[in-house]
């Protein structure tokens, strides 16, 4: 079996430096994820680079999982989090485009539940953009004491639905952007409401299949628990119970599994505007609006304040000084994971950090910085 604290490279596309690639970002990237490995804050890191769509690195070290010695590979399985968001986003507007969905309509037209006064102006923009006003995620405002048990138990109820409608609205749809996870589990209710079956079965045929995201799935059943990543007992029965669960719209919030492979894919098709291997997903003026700024707003953002925020469709604009604003794109996750992409350059960039620490700057800011700074 192969050695989990070497790193482990696998079989590429080009090199570096014939698509315009300093190779010494490389090796810096893999001293940052060493490091944390060494810390013992990842059980391991796995990465991949492409640009244009050829593959220039791709590279894993450490353990798959918490007992045991099996290596991390780029093509272990492990849950994306919050990067599903970009696909459920993905999802709802192939149904706009096809004309099944009208996005200027007001949710209460695809959810009667919304129908009230205080929910009946929110429109599927704000749930897409973290606008509506919808309860956050605990934490998400710097509340000292986040109740997590409660907010994540609410979505398990069979009447989550009128549950969340029943809280008070946060601030007004469209004034303040605070990140709600419960947003997207209603994008997945109005997806699944609206083509008349569960959203991951749909999701998986009308999306991830013709993307050719062979590894990206929502239902674990029938599938080697060998390779996936876990990191503790409860993440291991939290992969063998999701069969139980996996036809119920919550899946549309963070609950997708994939790989470094698929998610550097999934970058490309869309830093390639919608389209991959000849085959149209979305359309060009659709991922234009996916990464166009569609907000600029106050935000309270886990203890800190931005009077500015920025938002696109189910997209984050990457905020780093060295990063022109709006010309970086993706979505991280909890985990930790990250899949960005730059339209412009046709870099993509993916990274699966498995780890029960919650948040680290080495997790998502470092790498990122890193990586961008390779481009000739």
């Amino acid at each position: 079996m192969a050695d989990p604290n070497a790193w482990r490279i696998s079989a590429l596309d080009t090199t570096a430096e014939e698509v315009g690639y300093d190779p010494s970002r490389i090796l810096r990237l893999q001293e940052i994820f060493e490091r944390l490995v060494s810390q013992g804050k990842i059980q391991g890191a796995a990465y991949s680079l492409s640009r244009h769509g050829h593959l220039f690195a791709d590279a894993s070290i450490g353990k798959r999982h918490h007992e045991g010695s099996a290596p991390l590979e780029t093509t272990t399985w492990r849950c994306i989090a919050s990067v599903t968001k970009v696909l459920t986003t993905m999802g709802l507007l192939k149904l706009v485009e096809d004309g099944r969905i009208v996005m200027e309509f007001p949710v209460a037209n695809f959810l009667s539940e919304f129908d009230t006064p205080s929910h009946g102006k929110i429109r599927l923009q704000h749930l897409l953009a973290h606008t509506s006003g919808i309860r956050p995620d605990p934490g998400s405002d710097g509340e000292p004491n986040p109740d997590h048990q409660s907010y994540w138990a609410l979505l398990q109820e069979p009447d989550w639905v009128s549950r969340f409608v029943a809280l008070p609205l946060s601030n007004a749809p469209g004034v303040v952007w605070r990140y709600s996870s419960a947003g997207f589990a209603l994008l997945g209710e109005v997806i699944a409401r609206t083509v008349g079956e569960p959203y991951a079965r749909w999701m998986e045929r009308e999306i991830l299949v013709p993307a050719g995201l062979t590894d990206t799935f929502f239902d674990t059943k029938d599938r080697s628990l060998d390779r996936f990543s876990y990191v503790s007992d409860g993440d291991r029965a939290f992969i063998e119970k999701r069969p139980l669960w996996v036809d119920q719209s919550r899946m549309a919030l963070g609950h997708a599994y994939s790989t470094t492979r698929d998610l550097v894919r999934l970058g490309h098709l869309l830093a390639s505007g919608g389209t991959i291997d000849g085959v149209r997903i979305l359309g060009r003026r659709t991922v234009e609006a996916m990464t166009s700024l569609q907000v600029e707003v106050p935000a309270p953002h886990w203890g800190d304040h931005f009077p500015d925020w920025r938002y696109g469709l189910g997209l984050e604009p990457a905020r780093h000084p060295l990063l022109r604003t709006g010309s970086v794109w993706g979505h991280e996750g909890s985990g930790r994971c990250a899949m960005w992409f730059d339209p412009e350059t046709g870099l993509v960039a993916s990274f699966i950090l498995p780890t029960t620490i919650d948040w680290d700057p080495d997790f998502g800011w470092t790498p990122r910085a890193v990586i961008w700074s390779g481009l000739k």
